[in-house]
């Protein structure tokens, strides 16, 4: 085979070659390392110094052999070959020259940057596998060379005063970046985006903002008659119930509606107290999180009574309004209470007075906390009644950003329903 065919095919090699290197290069960069399987490629990406000080080598080193070849030993035959036919020497040698390094050159760009680094782009964590082994071994061959570019790398940064950076951290914000990426490319179902959402928002609420208020709690009186806790049972399609003393007021525990009724249907009337379970107290400011920890590891009540700082019942949370934060409003067959949102033609919202204002958030799309001078509130009328600063009364409003309040029904002196209408903001 003639010398000038095995020169071009060693150019050839180079340029695929150097293609390797781009590859790898592009590939562990943008490879996640979450994603990252092959053991060798885990290890280059925890080294970027080594690594990258390696390629640079290696391209460095492909780019002397190649425009030694292309430039020098292949540009002369060529130009002795102009010669031959006839052409001035004044005209062959910058021809031959532009004639072996123009080829070379497009090749190179082509094949030993672009379509490799595409190729990188396009499947990283592919490519980072496939090329991990053989950099690993160029990496352990060319150590010497690489701590000299390493530690000179890092003295001259040192100088410049750039502080390292460590790699970043994931945040939530990433998370619902890439889940609203696969929601656009059919990767994810909006069901499923939905739920990893009010997944992240039930880890920033205190159970307070879960609870079903106290002015909802139904509750059984041990000192009533045995007709009347019956009644109050099935009037209320609960599964628990809370039970007190009714004078003076204090808390016993709680009774399973299917237990009570049970012994009643066999006969064995025991009374409420023969029933009791205990009665777990937490605070309104307990993370719901936490909460969801605490059903995990008691009994299977999983039912709560929410207090103040007073040891004063604000509320009750069961394990169904967790999992309804989660999952959504799960419909009840036999309740047929009025909704707690409806949403009109005209675009506002007809609310529950006693509504989470995490729940009216999310309903109205809200994003900033709905606060009043740093004070905090749990329910919708809380946050209605300090707005006004006066006693609730039919038709009063506000407006609160680009938002108006207004109280359209009354339950003695509690908010019971509030309407919610979009203000346009003037112009400033």
């Amino acid at each position: 085979m003639p010398d000038f065919v095995l020169e071009i095919l060693f150019v050839g090699l180079l340029i695929l070659v150097n293609g390797f290197f781009a590859l790898s290069e592009m590939a562990l960069v943008a490879a996640r390392k979450v994603r990252l399987k092959a053991r060798a490629a885990l290890k280059l990406k925890a080294c970027p110094d080594r690594f990258l000080s390696a390629v640079q080598i290696g391209i460095t080193l492909v780019a002397i052999l190649t425009g030694a070849f292309s430039g020098a030993t292949m540009a002369g035959r060529l130009q002795a070959y102009l010669l031959d036919l006839g052409l001035p020497e004044a005209y062959a040698r910058p021809l031959g020259l532009g004639l072996m390094v123009v080829p070379v050159t497009y090749l190179t760009l082509i094949v030993g940057e672009l379509v490799p680094k595409k190729l990188a782009v396009s499947y990283p964590e592919r490519m980072a596998g496939l090329t991990a082994p053989a950099m690993s071994l160029f990496m352990r061959l060319a150590m010497p060379v690489v701590h000299v570019l390493s530690g000179s790398t890092r003295a001259v940064v040192g100088l410049l005063r750039i502080a390292p950076r460590e790699e970043p951290k994931v945040t939530e914000e990433d998370i619902r970046g890439l889940i609203r990426e696969a929601v656009i490319y059919g990767e994810v179902e909006h069901a499923e985006r939905n739920m990893v959402e009010r997944i992240f928002r039930l880890g920033d609420l205190q159970v307070g903002a879960l609870m079903t208020h106290h002015a909802r709690i139904v509750w059984l009186y041990s000192d009533d008659s045995e007709e009347k806790i019956l009644k109050t049972i099935l009037q209320n399609p609960h599964s628990r119930f809370p039970v007190a003393h009714r004078e003076p007021f204090g808390v016993l525990g709680a009774v399973k509606a299917k237990e009570y009724i049970g012994d009643l249907v066999q006969g064995k009337n025991q009374g409420l107290e023969a029933h009791l379970h205990p009665l777990e107290l937490v605070p309104e400011t307990m993370r719901a999180l936490n909460l969801l920890e605490l059903f995990r590891r008691k009994d299977r009540m999983h039912f709560v009574l929410v207090v103040d700082e007073n040891n004063e019942p604000r509320g009750v949370v069961t394990f169904n309004d967790i999992l309804e934060a989660i999952v959504g409003h799960i419909p009840v067959p036999e309740k047929h209470d009025e909704p707690a949102a409806v949403r009109r033609a005209d675009g506002s919202w007809l609310l529950d007075g006693l509504m989470s204002l995490d729940e009216v958030r999310s309903k109205l799309g809200i994003e900033r906390p709905m606060h009043l001078k740093g004070q905090t509130f749990n329910t919708l009328a809380g946050f209605v009644l300090a707005h006004q600063g006066e006693p609730p009364a039919m038709g009063r409003g506000f407006d609160w950003e680009d938002h108006h309040f207004e109280i359209v029904d009354l339950d003695g002196t509690r908010i019971d329903r509030v309407l919610i209408s979009r203000v346009p903001i003037p112009n400033r």
